[in-house]
């Protein structure tokens, strides 16, 4: 039988205890979404009597499973691993991103609906990856300041910053449809497309491309650093949405890398090819791409090739 309780995530009351079964507990929380908890976990750092996570951290695990909710995969399972890597690794959403994902989220709803929000709901701040509500509430005004939404004052003496009957403004529309075609890069980083598993290409992958890439102040990812639960195609889809360049190797003619790079082209993302140089003067790329920039790589040069990446990168970017 359901029993509310307080979220053992987030600051939320408003949450149900669906029931236990088999070492895990289902939970549902108006601002998180659904998840599970592993015993280990809810006996450890998810025991309400355990504050060992901090604020933001817990803002960032709900964060992680309203994104899981949202788009539409099974209810993550929070297992101590999980608690132990947010601990370790994550991090919220610069406030940049989160304006971006405030202007998605208005935009997606009004644009079904054709009419303003009446009031936001409690799961924002886990939708846009806040700290807490008076935060994205915040960002809220801040938008509708610099005339990107179209919003009501309701704040009171509890809740000072909260708007109703929020839209977009037609600067809010361009910013909501340039986000959608990935032209804002909110990401901070650059996304590798490449086939997998090469005994030569994976450690230099690790050695000499992220390394380079890093000086630059980005970091670079391939869909094994951004896997998760769900629809591998639409979670791919996000990463080069939100990536601020796309890197594409080409060495072993993979159909995924090319579709990846098509697909970076459409939005309009900088992309820069890279062929192992034996490859390409033995066989060369496709017809589609072999005038496109392409950087060589080999093994025995790998300084003068992290240069010419950099270098190459640098003119893409206009980073100077």
């Amino acid at each position: 039988m359901a029993t509310q309780i307080g979220c053992h995530i987030c600051p939320s009351s408003d949450c149900t205890l669906l029931g236990k079964d088999g070492g895990r507990a289902s939970f549902e929380c108006e601002v998180c979404g659904r998840y599970d908890i592993a015993a280990s976990a809810l006996a450890g750092k998810l025991n309400p009597n355990n504050h060992e996570l901090t604020t933001n951290q817990r803002a960032v695990l709900s964060h992680r499973i309203r994104e899981a909710n949202d788009a539409g995969r099974t209810p993550p399972l929070l297992t101590t691993y999980t608690v132990d890597d947010v601990i370790a690794n994550g991090r919220l959403p610069t406030p940049a991103q989160q304006a971006a994902n405030l202007i998605r989220f208005i935009g997606d709803r009004v644009s079904v609906t054709g009419k303003p929000l009446r009031e936001l709901p409690p799961s924002l701040p886990a939708v846009v990856g806040s700290p807490n509500r008076n935060f994205t509430m915040r960002i809220a005004k801040q938008l509708a300041q610099s005339g990107y939404l179209l919003a009501i004052d309701a704040g009171t003496m509890a809740a000072p910053d909260e708007i109703i009957e929020v839209d977009l403004t037609l600067a809010g529309w361009n910013e909501y449809d340039r986000e959608r075609r990935g032209q804002l890069s909110p990401g901070g980083y650059g996304f590798l497309a490449l086939q997998f598993g090469d005994e030569t290409l994976d450690p230099f992958v690790q050695t000499v491309i992220k390394p380079a890439v890093k000086t630059l102040g980005f970091d670079l990812i391939d869909m094994r650093d951004a896997a998760e639960a769900g629809i591998i195609d639409n979670v791919m889809r996000a990463r080069i949405r939100d990536a601020s360049f796309v890197l594409v190797d080409l060495t072993h003619a993979n159909k995924g890398a090319y579709w990846e790079a098509g697909y970076a082209e459409g939005l309009g993302k900088p992309v820069l090819y890279l062929c192992n140089r034996q490859v390409f003067d033995e066989k060369g790329t496709h017809f589609d791409t072999n005038h496109c920039t392409t950087v060589l790589w080999d093994t025995a040069n790998a300084g003068s090739f992290a240069e010419e990446l950099t270098a190459t990168l640098r003119r893409s970017l206009n980073l100077f």
